[in-house]
């Protein structure tokens, strides 16, 4: 692997190895949506440094159906301290992001909202109670679309919340439910599970099995609204290139998932990468990266505001962004 010294606006170091980092403005006024790109989006692009991507950690981003609202998680670098914060799309730029209306007391992550843009999942360490303590434990809980904003949260009944943490909820038009959870029939340190909600509203819970699950971590997995494409954020696998990496799986003719397959390092970093999704348009893989691009062998000399941007400028190894053109990650399309 080979590294050089690339000034980009941004970012002081930049890599022309597979990690090499692509900034795009936040102004670019799309097509059909404000992320949307005058240029195709061919490698890992930082989205909206400065705005969304900071020196703060930014993570598990999603859209509302027309791409005018991002929701996102701000958190301490040490992994906790959970937000989920919200920025719009007006008059070409994304607004600074603030805290949503319902975050901001207790540890609140990984927002969805579901294709219609009529419910909004996340997880929460909230009390079930109104006026008790936090849980010791991440709940699934739901929050619906009203004419003045959002609704009052809606903890998720069991089998699907119980005593253990639940992880990044991905909800399709049928209800069906994707989290991640470790559990007493879990194979590894995590798994993913399908929840089919029934017509009287409870659910039936089922372990996804292998070869999605493990005796790895799997945690997080997008899939897409036909259940034929599901993506993964895992750790400890054979072949990952870092600490966590993102694995597509597709459905095959037999109704079962196909062995994961890693993204490869245009994606995945030596460091973490989370949060897998496509946009509303199906158009961008987006998705979180700790990566940190190498030094070059010969640094140059830097002042100490250089040294204090890099430190606090997008790209500084603490969670970030990322947006790439699906058509540019081959494992992404359907086989044959």
């Amino acid at each position: 692997m080979t590294n050089t010294y690339q000034p980009i606006t941004g970012l002081p170091f930049a890599s022309t190895c597979a990690i090499t980092l692509t900034i795009v403005s936040a102004s670019l006024v799309a097509q059909t949506a404000p992320y949307d790109s005058a240029k195709p989006l061919a490698r890992a692009t930082l989205f909206a440094p400065g705005i969304i991507s900071t020196g703060d950690y930014e993570s598990h981003p999603t859209f509302t159906p027309d791409g005018r609202e991002i929701y996102f998680l701000k958190m301490a670098p040490n992994f906790s301290r959970w937000t989920i914060f919200v920025s719009r799309y007006k008059d070409g730029s994304w607004s600074q992001p603030e805290v949503a209306p319902f975050s901001g007391q207790f540890q609140d992550a990984d927002p969805y909202i579901t294709a219609d843009g009529k419910h909004f999942y996340f997880i929460s360490d909230r009390p079930v109670e109104a006026g008790g303590e936090r849980q010791s434990h991440h709940d699934i809980w739901v929050i619906d679309k009203t004419g003045s904003g959002w609704s009052a949260p809606r903890h998720l009944p069991t089998p699907v919340n119980g005593d253990t943490d639940n992880f990044y909820p991905i909800v399709l038009k049928n209800g069906t439910l994707y989290f991640g959870s470790q559990r007493k029939d879990s194979s590894g340190l995590g798994d993913i599970y399908r929840a089919v909600l029934k017509k009287d509203g409870s659910y039936s819970v089922e372990n996804l099995g292998r070869p999605v699950n493990t005796g790895a971590g799997e945690y997080e997995a997008f899939v897409t609204e036909d259940e034929r494409m599901l993506l993964l954020a895992a750790t400890k696998r054979p072949d990952s290139l870092g600490g966590y990496d993102l694995y597509v799986s597709h459905k095959q003719a037999d109704g079962k998932w196909s062995e994961p397959v890693n993204l490869g390092p245009e994606i995945n970093s030596p460091e973490r990468e989370l949060s897998p999704k496509l946009t509303p348009d199906g158009k961008y893989l987006i998705w979180t990266s700790c990566r940190l691009p190498a030094l070059p062998a010969k640094p140059p000399k830097r002042t100490t505001d250089q040294v204090l941007h890099e430190l606090h400028a997008p790209g500084n190894g603490i969670g970030d962004i990322y947006l790439i053109d699906v058509s540019a990650v081959p494992a992404l399309k359907p086989p044959k």
